[in-house]
């Protein structure tokens, strides 16, 4: 009888003191939370990760409900590396939530991780593809499918994007890359309505005129020296003029660019364009200039 009042006791005093452990498991969680919703993003990782430390010494890390809300923390504090492994923690539990993706996603686009950035918004749009953060989701990947040479997937995405500076030169960039010229054009127009000194809008005309003033250049000389008759010295001359003239496109974009910022790149592009110009003195003077 008294064994078994013994025993009675036993199981009577571990279960207040498991129902006293949860009393206070809940109460730092409930102090977190609060701290969290004031942004006291310090003082709510602190109450977090008490509670995390209480379910890994009860070895119930899976049973963890706090992993991504440490990890917001974590991030709006900028200790990024803290906020990727506790969000990571959450990407396969079933504590997983909309915030968790997100939040991940930001953090290794801080992380300068290019791929998991895009590996982690991907799965955003395939799991919550009305998410309420979708529209930031697709702005992310935008500038991350045009970093990682996804030129079509950037292009598709640009319909959903906020056209602003920034992503219209990203979006010239994408286009220019894939041979969109006719895109590029309506593009830097776009961009010279917003900032009629648009460096991005200015260089990306010099250097398309200087592409074809060059290449045609090349073109012609190469089949004049391979066959040199009067046709052919007729046909060089005649090509000239529309080089010529695209070359002095080229020149008063590189001019304006010069004027904005005497940068070597701009200085040699000068260079180049007297040159072919046949104005030794001033091709001389913008080499001296690019070669510092």
């Amino acid at each position: 009888m008294n064994f078994t009042k013994g025993l009675l006791f036993i199981f009577i005093g571990f279960f207040l003191v498991g129902c006293g452990g949860s009393k206070i498991l809940s109460q730092k969680e409930i102090n977190a939370d609060t701290e969290f919703s004031k942004g006291n993003y310090a003082q709510s990782l602190a109450n977090y990760e008490e509670v995390i430390k209480i379910y890994k010494d009860n070895n119930n890390s899976n049973g963890c409900p706090v992993y991504t809300k440490s990890g917001i923390c974590a991030y709006k504090m900028g200790t990024y590396d803290k906020a990727a492994k506790y969000l990571k923690n959450d990407v396969n539990s079933t504590f997983r939530n909309e915030e968790t993706l997100y939040y991940l996603g930001m953090t290794y686009n801080k992380l300068d991780n290019l791929s998991m950035e895009m590996i982690t918004l991907q799965d955003y749009v395939d799991i919550y593809p009305n998410g309420k953060y979708l529209d930031s989701v697709n702005e992310l990947l935008f500038y991350v499918y045009s970093k990682s040479d996804n030129y079509d997937k950037a292009i598709s995405l640009w319909p959903n994007i906020n056209k602003n500076y920034d992503a219209l030169s990203t979006y010239l960039y994408v286009n220019d890359q894939v041979g969109n010229t006719e895109s590029c054009f309506l593009i830097v127009e776009e961009l010279i309505e917003l900032n009629p000194e648009s460096t991005v809008a200015l260089l990306w005309y010099g250097k398309y005129y200087y592409r074809q003033a060059e290449d045609r250049y090349q073109k012609e000389m190469n089949a004049y020296n391979k066959n040199k008759t009067n046709k052919q010295y007729r046909k060089l001359l005649t090509s000239l003029e529309i080089v010529t003239n695209d070359f002095k496109k080229s020149l008063d974009y590189f001019t304006r660019l010069y004027q904005i910022d005497a940068s070597p790149e701009y200085a040699n592009y000068l260079s180049h364009i007297y040159n072919r110009l046949s104005d030794k003195k001033k091709s001389m003077y913008y080499r001296k200039l690019a070669d510092g």
